[in-house]
């Protein structure tokens, strides 16, 4: 019996962690007659089982999905080997032999096998960059959880690497599961008609017509200080440009905040906040160019999302991003507004072929949430297989 903690699922507005969880367990749940969901949810305070049935509309049977009432999972996570008083099993009521965790970490009063994902390694390359909560619960935790796993998903061959060298687990415990594209919606748009519309629905909403885009959490770790101060050079010599920056605020914001206040074109910038799936596909196909100036990414959802759109996109060099663009995309250093601004620059002066948009389209929906269940079912074998924590180091 296999078991899926569905703790990432338990918000109404799912971001990266949440997405990802939700579009590998719809694949995943497809093909399986037994399985067990587990969601915590203290004293029935959040309605998280309904917003779990919600998310993956799968119809699940109610007895699938099991709650988990007298405490918060972070406060269990945090109680360390303590948790091992109240086991896992009994307060899920689980039968499983093997428990899949789509967020860092397992508890330790976990004595089953377990499967954990790592998205990415900030905690310890860019630590600054974190909310100072989850910092510290990865830094005191991580590092058992992954000792503890039967197995690890992460979601590029950058962050196995990184996973590997910094927390010491044998290569053949850690399985890459990419994050897919929905090409089925993340696409380019059907006729001149759908265009129409959706330049309508823009110019009504934020008043735009032609813009340089960004999708994300503004926070420190997204870089997009460097963006804003690319855009005030680019906005000089492009009178119509706007900036979007599509996303909620993040944590730590403060400089970014500051440096769109003190921009010479600030009412060029738009803060959208967070934006739906519908929107975000809308600002992703009408968008001149797409930039992601990240600094350090496990992947970077986004950029695939636009590739698959057919929009052009410039990214830093850092981390997953060369991996996940396939060499469709320009990269710049991460901290050069300079160079940021000279490609969006050539970008905006340079005709995108059919053929370059066809290519585009081609690479961002490589990328499957089919590839990525695959792959969580391959580390489910080899964890069933395995001993608890087997080849820890």
């Amino acid at each position: 019996m296999i078991a899926y903690n569905v703790q990432p699922l338990a918000q109404q507005n799912l971001t990266g962690i949440g997405n990802y969880a939700n579009d590998v367990l719809k694949i995943l749940l497809q093909n399986q007659k037994e399985y067990e969901l587990h969601v915590f949810d203290f004293l029935s305070r959040n309605g998280a089982p309904d917003i779990v049935r919600d998310h993956l509309n799968e119809g699940l049977v109610n007895s699938h999905l099991k709650t988990v009432k007298s405490l918060p999972l972070s406060v269990y996570i945090r109680m360390g080997k303590m948790g091992k008083v109240i086991p896992y099993k009994n307060l899920t009521g689980s039968d499983s032999d093997v428990t899949v965790f789509f967020n860092y970490l397992a508890p330790e009063g976990l004595k089953e096998k377990s499967i954990i994902t790592i998205y990415d390694m900030v905690c310890e390359r860019y630590p600054e960059t974190m909310d100072d909560r989850n910092r510290k619960l990865l830094k005191r935790h991580l590092q058992k959880s992954a000792d503890n796993a039967s197995a690890i998903v992460t979601i590029s061959e950058f962050s196995k690497n990184e996973i590997i060298e910094l927390l010491g687990v044998p290569s053949e415990k850690v399985f890459v599961a990419h994050c897919g594209v929905n090409a089925s919606f993340y696409k380019p748009a059907s006729d001149v008609k759908e265009t129409a519309k959706e330049r309508a629905f823009l110019k009504e909403k934020w008043d735009l017509d032609e813009y340089v885009l960004y999708v994300g959490t503004l926070e420190p770790r997204k870089n997009t200080k460097v963006l804003v101060d690319a855009f005030e050079k680019l906005a000089r010599n492009n009178p119509h440009l706007k900036l979007v920056l599509a996303g909620g605020i993040g944590w730590h914001s403060e400089e970014t905040l500051s440096r769109i206040d003190s921009n010479e074109f600030k009412d060029r910038i738009i803060k959208t906040g967070y934006i739906s799936n519908e929107e975000k596909r809308t600002l992703l196909r009408n968008a001149r160019v797409f930039v992601f100036p990240s600094m350090y990414e496990g992947f970077g959802m986004p950029v695939t999302e636009a590739m698959a759109c057919g929009t052009p996109c410039v990214i830093s060099n850092t981390s997953s991003l060369p991996e996940v663009s396939l060499g469709l995309a320009p990269m710049v250093d991460k901290d050069d507004a300079d160079g940021f601004a000279n490609e969006i620059e050539k970008m905006l002066n340079t005709e995108l072929t059919p053929e370059k948009k066809q290519a585009l389209v081609s690479g961002g929906a490589s990328f499957s949430w089919e590839n990525a269940a695959k792959v969580y079912e391959m580390a489910t074998k080899y964890a069933l297989n395995a001993s608890k924590g087997i080849g820890k180091a």
